[in-house]
């Protein structure tokens, strides 16, 4: 029978709204003051502090809106045929074939221990959005897991929308296009063969008929109840790579 024999799905919330849920429910309230020590992951000519959000490297008091970051544009994907297609394998040498090559009925087995199914859907981009440079958190988190799981080796790497096709490049991870479908994910969740499969999609994918359906599986979710933020994948990595050896 195919099917993973470990699901896990992790749910992104967009950070203020996470951020401000977690300070509603603090235990007592502590204000962040723009004059503590902020502490900068660089996204571009910008800098990431988790307590904080998105502020300039030389100004952090001014407002940095996500919309005005991302300047990568994607490539364009040809409406009518993109419904029809359902898993497509690609490769770093037809990135910009958004169908790369045929499609496929039926997944194939992996030999990696793990797989990662990455959203990459156009409401992704208010979760984890693309820097100018064309990074996102997606994409350093699996930077990082490349180091000890080999991307597309040790780790088989999917990315979705309305398809599911393997990613050809980690650039490819930070593209938010296309729209969700809920029903073909879990299609290819019952197809799938992989020993265990972990998938990482936005919060509004969170609802009844997908999480009955996980929970059916006997699967974990996370980001759920405790809202779970794009920089927190990267608190992630040394979980994946267990799991991948």
């Amino acid at each position: 029978m195919a099917a993973p024999r470990s699901i896990e799905v992790w749910f992104i919330s967009a950070h203020k709204k996470a951020e401000l849920e977690k300070m509603i429910n603090a235990q007592p309230v502590k204000w962040f003051s723009k004059t503590a020590e902020l502490e900068c992951q660089e996204m571009g000519d910008f800098c990431f502090d988790p307590q904080y959000g998105l502020y300039k490297k030389d100004d952090a008091s001014a407002t940095v809106e996500g919309d005005k970051v991302e300047t990568q544009k994607a490539p364009s994907i040809p409406a009518a045929k993109s419904l029809d297609r359902d898993l497509i394998n690609c490769d770093s040498s037809n990135y910009f074939d958004i169908f790369c090559g045929k499609a496929n009925q039926q997944s194939k087995s992996s030999p990696a221990k793990l797989d990662i199914w990455i959203d990459t859907s156009s409401s992704m981009r208010e979760m984890d959005f693309s820097d100018k440079e064309g990074g996102c958190f997606r994409k350093s988190m699996m930077k990082r897991l490349d180091e000890s799981c080999g991307f597309n080796k040790k780790v088989n790497v999917m990315m979705f929308d309305t398809s599911i096709k393997q990613a050809g490049s980690m650039d490819s991870l930070c593209v938010n296009q296309g729209l969700n479908d809920p029903k073909r994910l879990m299609d290819w969740i019952e197809r799938s063969e992989a020993q265990k499969l972990v998938i990482i999609t936005d919060i509004y994918e969170f609802h009844k008929d997908f999480s009955d359906f996980i929970e059916k599986k006997n699967g974990k979710f996370k980001g759920d109840k405790n809202p779970m933020t794009a920089s927190q994948l990267l608190d992630m990595v040394d979980e994946l790579a267990r799991s991948c050896r």
